[in-house]
């Protein structure tokens, strides 16, 4: 009977009124905003290759945060999990083809909707201990909405446990088991160590080992996916051409385009890029870096790289091999990409796999202790946090989810729904010059400008000197 009360309220909080307020709030961010996904998408990446170029500190003690960068590759890590294979076969499954096109759609919109929370997270972050907190919890704190901040803090602590940890731990365990036959409790140890052995290190080491299994994650799955669709051109244009063109059938009415292609697209597109959901603003806030706008732009590249960059190679290799796809959604990923590459497709995926779920369970940990610290600013409290965090795969590998996937779907809708609603409140209230992107668009177009080749100077010629005139004649 629990299970189907905890369904029934996960139906009404995932139904037709928070997709609306997930879109609509995206189209404010953007209007409000004067479409600063486009304006500033150049500009975004800019900053992101100046901070790359930049040498570290040589002494670490003078950086009072993360780099922006390292933020951006510990929130990669974070949002990039299971649902970049399951949830992009989801929504194939149940939307079809054009569900793929309204996941853009959904991370397009939010690229300003985390523009807006981010900055806002620099805005409003203060400074303990040396170091930077923040997040949507303190933003509901200034705007008068305290026992809102805390609800928010809770829902953000279980979610750690839950949706980050629990839930793509039991989904590496299942697969393994399923195609290599390992046992979910020897896979759960492993990823224990491995967690253990990065987060107890502290938030500068977990972004440090998202720096770089973020990049090799990426360029490995997304090179073997490269590889299916150069080798298979038409293949591949059909695909494409089978997105645009479900994207708006009406083959089963406009209920059915709403509610299946639309609905499925969006609720996945978020599901895989978290945006709006109130998660990146908590590690946004703790960079060094001091320009709202600034950070606001280098998050906001955050739904474009893992929904339109990273699942646009996973629908199109789902999409090519469509005829030969199972109805799991689980294993489809592994399926088509084994039936281009038999000898190792498998192994892709699977490997791919375990690097999101090591780097979703490891960069989350910053997320659900700043929440932590929040509620409590006790030492013991973060220590009996970090063992608890690193023992929930091994201990929870390999039991049946689906109870607790409700209830992380309801913690996920206590998060975002009051997020966006007060993030869409602090920035109509906030002074249009305030997240200003001009001067950082300028910067840009001034480092486009090739330079002016300086030519050497000329020794300056001598003056000569005037001869004397003769003196008049007194003839």
């Amino acid at each position: 009977m629990l299970s189907g009360i905890v369904s029934v309220v996960n139906m009404l909080l995932w139904g037709a009124p928070t997709l609306a307020l997930f879109i609509g709030s995206g189209i404010y961010f953007t209007i409000r905003l004067r479409f600063v996904q486009f304006r500033g998408f150049r500009a975004a990446f800019a900053a992101i290759w100046e901070d790359i170029k930049k040498p570290a500190p040589k002494d670490k003690k003078e950086q009072k945060g993360l780099s922006p960068v390292a933020a951006l590759a510990a929130s990669l890590g974070a949002v990039m999990g299971p649902g970049n294979l399951v949830g992009v076969s989801s929504a194939i499954l149940l939307g079809g083809a054009g569900a793929v096109f309204w996941m853009w759609v959904s991370a397009v919109l939010g690229m300003a909707s985390r523009f807006a929370e981010s900055a806002l997270a620099v805005v409003t972050r203060r400074t303990r201990d040396g170091k930077n907190r923040g997040g949507p919890m303190y933003l509901m704190e200034d705007m008068g909405n305290k026992k809102t901040a805390v609800m928010f803090a809770l829902m953000g602590v279980f979610l750690s446990f839950t949706m980050a940890n629990a839930t793509p731990a039991g989904a590496l365990a299942s697969s393994l088991a399923d195609s290599y036959g390992i046992k979910p409790i020897v896979t759960g140890a492993v990823l224990s160590a491995l967690v253990a052995v990065t987060i107890l290190g502290g938030a500068k080491r977990i972004s440090t080992v998202a720096s770089v299994v973020v990049p090799v994650m990426s360029l490995f799955f997304i090179g073997a996916a490269l590889f299916i669709i150069v080798t298979h051109p038409l293949a591949a244009l059909s695909a494409l051409v089978s997105i645009f063109k479900e994207a708006f059938s009406l083959s089963a009415g406009i209920g059915g385009l709403v509610g299946t292609v639309i609905r499925y697209g969006i609720a996945r597109g978020i599901y895989s890029n978290e945006a709006g959901m109130g998660t990146d603003p908590l590690i946004a806030a703790a960079t060094s870096e001091e320009d709202p706008a600034r950070q606001g732009l280098i998050s906001m590249t955050g739904p474009f790289l893992d929904t339109i960059v990273f699942c646009t190679f996973t629908a199109l290799v789902l999409l090519m091999a469509r005829d030969s796809n199972s109805a799991d959604a689980g294993s489809m990923a592994a399926e088509a990409f084994a039936y281009f590459l038999p000898g190792s497709g498998r192994f892709i995926v699977n490997v791919t796999l375990a690097l999101l779920v090591f780097a979703t369970v490891s960069c989350w940990a910053c997320f659900g202790e700043e929440c932590l610290l929040y509620l409590t600013q006790k030492p013991l409290w973060q220590k009996v946090y970090r063992y608890g965090y690193c023992l929930i795969p091994v201990t929870m590998a390999g039991l049946s989810l689906n109870f607790l996937l409700d209830l992380t779907d309801i913690a996920t809708a206590l998060m975002a729904i009051p997020n966006l609603i007060i993030t869409m409140m602090a920035i109509a209230v906030m002074p249009k010059g305030e997240l200003d992107i001009a001067p950082l668009r300028k910067s840009v177009r001034k480092a486009k400008k090739p330079a002016r080749k300086e030519t050497p100077d000329r020794p300056a010629r001598r003056k000569r000197k005037a001869r004397p005139k003769p003196a008049p004649s007194n003839a």
